[in-house]
């Protein structure tokens, strides 16, 4: 069955919308056995998917407008009914994923009766589109779904066969015939419920038609592997371009000023880019699916680590307080550790605002969002920098500027000198507090006020209290 798919997909060609994003069915492959419904943000700089929905079945047609998009299964009812599933999804650029709604599954919208089967899906701002196969006496038959109702306008006035249908604000332009003879494009006029006709004169077969910020872009395809475009203008065709190694199963496709070619080749989906200014066209690429590492995988690492610090303070930690703390000092207050921390965080976020050209805002924000995909390469520069920073302070004076500034001083709760590794163990974990905030909670889990860094260490925080002066040494 799979494979039966899978040939039908490459006869006819995958069905795939364009909207703010490219939607498509990705066939099954070695990564997967099941029909996925993949979305897409295709650039210049990367062509990478994302597989958001599994599919029963390889859809009819798709269509999207905005961020909607709307499938019709091809195992309808019957062939006279038409039923539709919808979903939303947008691209949260913080946490770099799709959100979507319904977060699961497929809103099922209610059936229409149009007594014939489906031919084309269309989108448009008001809502989906549907277009039925020619009823003998009485075209073609439309139903549009507002605000959550099928409406039935005017029926296409001609038996000739839908092959492509765009929609530009409140017009929807059909292209029908199927050779140069018969070519056609049908507009519907929504305030007086017509459709007006313009033959059009071509050379070739029609195959598509897409709006552009210029106006309908009309294809035609012409021999096995070239496919003639041009714009419509005052009833004719304007010609414009000529693309080879283009099959007839391949799809044009558009969104604003962004033109594509769409294909299902050896079961991936690829695209092709055609520049609206200089006509040029690149060649195919496929499309990539974007790895699973994202915004839930930093969340649970970030987790982890956060429960595993906490378990190896609550365990490790009694055990690395001093017996006795030097002469004449006591733990530092949390306050004055904080602005020492503070302080001495002032160099990672200045070479991370000069290197990452950000304001000091976004790394304020950044430090209160935490390790996501578009925080972590901020928050591992400022934690990188930070802890080198203090490793060379600590190396040279045993304090830092901000702890000298704050009066505090860093012992070893072995009695003797501060040793090299401890000095850059206990500052690696510093970082580590850059990257996951919470973790800086831990002090307050220790008797003697130690962090994450110093438990792991063996070091302790004190200060000098200032009603005691300082003993002779």
């Amino acid at each position: 069955m799979i494979l039966a798919s899978v040939l039908a997909m490459q006869c006819v060609g995958s069905p795939v919308a364009m909207s703010d994003a490219l939607w498509f069915s990705q066939p099954p492959s070695g990564e997967t056995e099941s029909i996925t419904l993949c979305v897409s943000r295709p650039s210049l700089e990367s062509n990478t998917y994302t597989p958001l929905r599994i599919l029963t079945d390889t859809p009819a047609a798709m269509a999207a407008s905005g961020a909607s998009v709307w499938v019709a299964p091809s195992d309808q009812p019957d062939d006279s009914s038409v039923v539709l599933f919808a979903m939303r999804s947008t691209w949260d650029p913080t946490m770099e994923v799709w959100q979507t709604a319904p977060t699961s599954g497929l809103d099922r919208l209610p059936a229409v009766s149009l007594g014939a089967s489906l031919s084309h899906l269309l989108g448009s701002a008001q809502g989906p589109v549907v277009i039925g196969v020619a009823v003998q006496g009485s075209g073609h038959p439309v139903a549009a779904l507002r605000h959550g109702r099928w409406t039935r306008p005017a029926d296409i006035p001609t038996q000739e066969s839908v092959q492509a249908a765009a929609t530009d604000g409140s017009q929807w332009s059909v292209l029908v015939g199927s050779d140069a003879k018969s070519a056609a494009v049908w507009r519907y006029e929504s305030v007086t419920d017509t459709w007006s006709e313009t033959p059009l004169s071509i050379s070739g077969q029609p195959h598509d038609i897409v709006a552009t910020s210029t106006g309908l872009l009309v294809g035609a395809q012409r021999d096995d592997d070239v496919r003639e475009l041009g714009f419509l203008q005052d009833g004719r065709i304007v010609p414009w371009i000529q693309v080879s190694e283009v099959s007839p199963q391949d799809q044009l496709i558009a969104s604003g000023d962004h033109l594509w070619l769409y294909r299902i080749h050896e079961g991936n989906a690829e695209l092709r880019r055609i520049d609206r200014v200089s006509g040029s066209v690149s060649p195919w690429r496929a499309l990539e699916r974007e790895s699973g590492f994202g915004a839930r995988a930093w969340s649970i690492m970030v987790s982890i680590f956060i429960v595993l610090a906490v378990v190896f303070v609550l365990f490790v930690g009694r055990g690395a307080k001093p017996t006795q703390f030097p002469d004449g000092l006591a733990v530092a207050p949390l306050a004055r550790r904080g602005l020492a921390f503070v302080i001495d965080l002032v160099p990672g976020v200045v070479v991370t605002v000069v290197l990452l050209d950000v304001s000091g805002p976004d790394v304020f924000a950044a430090a209160l969002t935490g390790p996501i995909p578009s925080t972590a390469i901020l928050l591992l520069l400022m934690a990188g920098v930070t802890a080198v920073w203090c490793i060379c302070w600590e190396l040279i004076s045993v304090r830092t500027p901000g702890k000298r500034a704050m009066g505090l001083v860093i012992v070893s709760t072995r009695g003797d000198r501060l040793r090299l590794w401890q000095i850059v163990v206990r500052n690696v974990f510093k970082g580590a507090i850059v990257l996951a905030p919470p973790i800086a909670i831990i002090v307050m889990l220790t008797p003697a006020g130690q962090g994450l860094g110093d438990v792991a260490a063996g070091t302790v925080v004190l200060i000098r209290p200032v009603d005691r002066p300082a003993q002779p040494e």
